[in-house]
């Protein structure tokens, strides 16, 4: 993880502190106060939370690096139909907004024509923009491109959130300003301000003290945004916030990471082999079960340092992370979590099998789909892929989003405490993969199984592969994998706030969503306050730090992202607000032929390090907007790792680190 020096963190916090409003009126020696001046912020009286994010939660607290810790009120958050809130302990260990974080507010009948769109973000950058975004850099504002939407789930204009989302990945621990001027509704009249705004901005009288609080922090507002050239009176709201640091994100998982690894050694623990599958290429008579590419399977069992504790969820005992009271997970004594795994040995390893090469293996760790489970790396593509190319096959199940969390993650629909649980376990799950990596590495040569038929491992090889949830948890597994370098995502993405209602996979999750929490206006911040205890785990938050911006021991690491045009389950769309980001994952050459995304550089072929290659299989891009696709074709989904074309620019790029164009030069339609 990459540290910041504890002169410049005390700059951060003092500089932090100029601007933020008193939890108390005790010196900077107190403890964080555990409540905000209010629960709810009056910026935006149609919801409590809304203005989101707001500053409002961002409490005095010279312990962190920031100089805040995020503090919600007791009844902030949204409320269910039994009258529970969220808890807002869990909030705490973060000292700001996720980097991905939507922009939310409502403004009744809102006339958005005119304003970007997640097609064309120009009008974000325009000097007439209605809304603006900007990085606070020094004295200066730095625009920042976004685009607009409508919640689509709602029919009545009167009750429509308005989503601002960043068309780039926000930088940690980063103030931001975001402004809305003179608006206006759909029948032309002005869109007026609240009450407390009026007072903030006019410097009226106000008894409330999330106004006078605040006044301050606004003053200083309004002074950046008029040195800007934005008139004051022309604003409608204007707020601030700031994101979360590097160190609230993701010291807990990097921690849990080393201490797992330094305990089980450099060799990883044994793997305990429990049950050996010989196949045969085809009905021989043998009575051995067949498969054409597959000439060995063998299940068995790892023992993993374990973080968790029991959890009693919705539906269940679950798990989840045993925390200190600084928000970090205790390693639960004496304890060892014991994970399924599976290796797959392709005919190719096999000295004497006809054909076979005999040759040393590469390793293939394999990342299952969207609360799947390590039976998919038994499908026949991948065993084909395998034997044509000499690698070994492995993988576990995601522990926090694998089938056995099915029914806890329905059930956090229910009642958002358990996604504490989900995301706990995720911790867990993914310090289970670097464990398994590299005792699969270390240890699977030696086994009786493989030295007794000749089989080789080459353990300088070792790289990743996943698809779906696999290709989206596999971006933020690739950024902290201490020893896989190269890997492939495919259909990935990021950011689960903007993926999940583009999502049919979500479909029966958002209906459980809208029973417990039936008032529309509650649910995307509901979506956007579980993203909060997900940013932890989100690529959104990590995919800096695969190659740009490695943490600590880790070098530059390189990923091949393959998503799928018009994909039905994952949307393509976060994947351009990575490679306009500029963290060296671009786009590559003739990404697509229908359209040029906004302030997107693309890599020419042939290209070494990172890079996003769109496999076109006829589909229309999606409508724009927080819904799913209206497209009538079939779902390319799962087309890409079926496609001759992508499995070889894979295999080009995990064997070279080179990514070649396989699509003939006018954009990638293997149909």
């Amino acid at each position: 993880m990459i540290s910041t020096s504890t002169c410049s963190r005390l700059l951060v916090g003092l500089l932090l502190l100029a601007s933020l409003p008193l939890a108390s009126c005790g010196s900077n020696a107190e403890p964080v106060s555990q409540h905000p001046v209010a629960d709810c912020d009056p910026l935006d009286p149609s919801a409590c939370a809304l203005p989101w994010p707001s500053n409002l939660y961002l409490v005095r607290d010279p312990s962190r690096v920031t100089g805040v810790t995020l503090t919600f009120g007791e009844t902030t958050l949204p409320i269910d139909t039994q009258a529970v809130t969220a808890d807002p302990a869990p909030y705490r260990r973060m000292d700001g907004y996720g980097v991905g974080v939507p922009i939310m507010a409502l403004f009744p009948s809102l006339d958005v024509s005119g304003m970007a769109t997640e097609r064309d973000l120009a009008p974000s950058m325009s000097d007439d923009a209605k809304v603006l975004l900007f990085r606070v850099a020094g004295d200066s504002l730095v625009r920042v491109p976004y685009w607009v939407e409508l919640d689509a789930a709602e029919s009545d204009p009167e009750k429509r959130i308005v989503f601002v989302r960043p068309g780039v990945i926000l930088e940690e621990g980063t103030r931001y300003v975001v402004a809305f001027r003179d608006l206006v509704r759909l029948d032309a009249s002005p869109v007026p301000s609240s009450v407390a705004f009026v007072a903030l901005r006019d410097g009226g009288p106000s008894t409330d003290r999330a106004v006078t609080s605040r006044r301050r922090r606004f003053e200083d507002v309004f002074d950046r945004l008029e040195a800007a050239g934005i008139a004051r009176a022309s604003l409608t709201l204007a707020w601030d916030f700031n994101t979360a640091s590097d160190d609230a994100m993701h010291t807990r998982l990097l921690r849990m990471r080393d201490e797992a690894i330094a305990e089980v050694g450099a060799d990883g623990p044994p793997l305990q082999i429990t049950s050996v599958t010989e196949f045969a290429p085809t009905n021989d008579g043998s009575g051995r079960p067949v498969d054409p590419d597959i000439a060995l399977e063998l299940v068995g069992t790892i023992d993993t340092p374990s973080f968790l504790v029991p959890f009693i969820a919705t539906f269940g005992q679950t798990t989840a992370l045993d925390l200190d009271s600084d928000h970090f997970a205790r390693r639960t004594a004496g304890t060892t979590w014991s994970r399924q795994f599976v290796v797959r040995i392709p005919y190719s390893a096999l000295p004497a099998s006809p054909g076979g090469l005999g040759a040393p293996q590469k390793l293939l760790q394999y990342g299952h789909g969207l609360l799947g489970s390590t039976d998919e790396i038994r499908t026949g593509y991948l065993g084909a892929l395998a034997n044509a190319n000499g690698y070994i096959l492995f993988g576990a199940n995601l522990a926090g989003l694998s089938v056995n969390e099915l029914l806890v993650v329905l059930g956090a629909a229910n009642a958002i405490r358990d996604f504490q649980a989900v995301g706990d376990t995720l911790h867990q799950g993914l310090v289970d993969w670097v464990v398994l990596a590299r005792a699969v590495r270390e240890r699977l040569g030696s086994l009786p199984e493989l030295t007794t038929r000749g089989i080789r491992v080459d353990q300088t090889r070792l790289h990743y592969y996943g698809n779906s949830q696999g290709g989206i948890m596999g971006s933020t597994y690739m950024a902290i994998s201490p020893e896989i370098t190269r890997g492939v995502a495919g259909v990935p993405g990021s950011n689960f706030s903007t993926l999940v209602e583009r999502s049919h996979d979500f479909d029966q999750f958002l209906a459980q969503v809208r029973i417990a929490y039936p008032t529309r206006i509650e649910q995307p911040v509901l979506i956007a306050a579980v993203e909060l205890l997900w940013d932890s785990t989100d690529p959104v938050s990590h995919l800096r730090h695969i190659a740009a911006a490695p943490y600590a021991g880790n070098v530059p690491h390189a990923l091949l992202m393959t998503p799928a045009k018009g994909d039905h389950q994952v949307s393509p769309l976060t994947n351009e607000v990575l490679a306009r980001t500029d963290v060296g994952i671009p786009l590559l050459a003739n990404y697509d032929d229908e359209r040029t995304p906004f302030a997107c550089p693309e890599a020419s072929y042939p290209h070494i390090g990172s890079g996003i290659m769109l496999f076109d299989f006829g589909n229309a891009w999606p409508s724009p907007g927080n819904r799913v696709t209206d497209d009538v074709l079939t779902d390319p989904h799962e087309s890409p790792r079926r496609s001759a074309a992508h499995n070889a620019a894979l295999i080009h790029f995990l064997d070279t680190g080179e990514i070649i164009d396989v699509c003939g030069g006018d954009g990638c339609h293997p149909n």
